[in-house]
């Protein structure tokens, strides 16, 4: 499963987290489009400036997955953690 799929099947689960997409800052208007339709079009999605906030937090590479705790905290994780380890990470931070 891509990481599209991934967070499709995470919105479904009803955590009470938010997710925000951000995609990368040197796609096409039709790459943002294609990035928009992957994640069902069912999370909110910040377009303006996305390389500000990619520098922000690291972010070089994809995927990348930005957790941010009710604290402000932030823990940047690269690749693929699966439907699995995306559940485990957003129930800890809900939990907190």
């Amino acid at each position: 499963m891509d990481e599209a799929g991934a967070v499709s099947w995470i919105r479904e689960q009803n955590t009470g987290v938010e997710i925000i997409g951000v995609p990368n800052p040197n796609s096409s208007d039709e790459g943002i489009a294609e990035f928009i339709s992957k994640m069902d079009g069912n999370i909110s999605h910040i377009l303006k400036d996305p390389a500000e906030l990619w520098a922000e937090h690291g972010v070089v590479t994809q995927p990348a997955m930005v957790f941010v705790a009710a604290d402000g905290t932030t823990e940047v994780r690269f690749r693929s953690s699966g439907r699995t380890g995306l559940l485990w990470r957003i129930e800890e931070l809900a939990e907190a």
